[in-house]
C-alpha cells in the first residue's frame, strides 16, 4: 500500500505549474498551459498507457519538465538541469517517495532534444518523446514561438523551426512516431513549401 496521497500531490503541482504559466515573469506567455504543458501530459500519458511505463512518475514529470523556463527567463538555456533540481525541491516538499523523485528529475535532465544526454528509462524516453511530439500536435503555437516569443523574420524563423522540427522528430521513440506521423508530414511540407517559396 502507498504511504503517500499521490492525488493530493498531483494536484499542488498542477496548481503550482498553472500559476507559473500564468504569471507576468512566464516570457512564454499564460499559453503554454495548455498549448504546451498540457498537450505534453496528455501524449506522455497515452505512450506511457501503451508502453506500460510509471504513470505516476511521466505525468509528474511531463507537469513539471519546463518549470525552470517558465518561472526564470534566466534558465531557458539550461532549462533541464534547473527544472530537475527544482522538480526534486518541490516533490520532497510533498513527501513524494525519494526512489520516485529520482526518476522524475532523470526524466527532466534528459528531455531536451538540443542537448545530447542518455536518455536510460523507458520513462525518460517517453517524456522526450511526447515533448518534442507537442511541437507537432500544436504546429500554431511553434510559429508563434518562432515568430512572436523570439521575433524572427521569415527568414529567420522558418530555418530555425525546421530544424527545432527535425531534432524533434529524432528524439520520438517509435510507438510515438507512428501516432504523431501524420502532423510531421504536415510541418514539413508547409516548412519546405515556405523554404522553396523564399528562394
Amino acid at each position: 500500500m502507498k504511504n503517500y496521497d499521490y492525488r493530493k500531490i498531483k494536484n499542488s503541482v498542477i496548481r503550482l505549474v498553472h500559476l507559473a504559466c500564468v504569471s507576468k515573469k512566464n516570457k512564454f506567455q499564460s499559453r503554454t498551459w495548455e498549448c504546451h504543458i498540457l498537450p505534453v501530459v496528455e501524449h506522455s500519458l497515452r505512450l506511457g498507457k501503451l508502453l506500460k511505463a510509471d504513470l505516476e512518475v511521466l505525468e509528474l514529470a511531463a507537469y513539471l519538465h519546463d518549470i525552470a523556463s517558465i518561472t526564470n527567463a534566466n534558465y531557458v538555456k539550461r532549462h533541464h538541469t534547473y527544472g530537475a533540481q527544482m522538480a526534486k525541491k518541490i516533490l520532497r516538499e510533498l513527501n513524494y517517495p525519494e526512489d520516485k523523485i529520482k526518476k522524475v528529475t532523470r526524466c527532466i535532465l534528459t528531455h531536451r532534444g538540443s542537448v545530447k544526454t542518455r536518455r536510460d528509462t523507458l520513462e525518460a524516453k517517453i517524456l522526450a518523446s511526447a515533448d518534442a511530439m507537442s511541437h507537432f500536435s500544436e504546429l500554431v503555437e511553434m510559429f508563434y514561438l518562432a515568430f512572436k516569443i523570439h521575433d524572427y523574420t521569415t527568414q529567420e524563423g522558418v530555418p530555425w523551426l525546421k530544424g527545432k522540427l527535425e531534432r524533434s522528430w529524432q528524439k520520438i521513440i517509435p510507438a510515438g512516431r507512428k501516432l504523431i506521423k501524420k502532423d510531421y508530414k504536415i510541418a514539413m511540407y508547409l516548412l519546405n513549401q515556405a523554404i522553396k517559396n523564399d528562394l
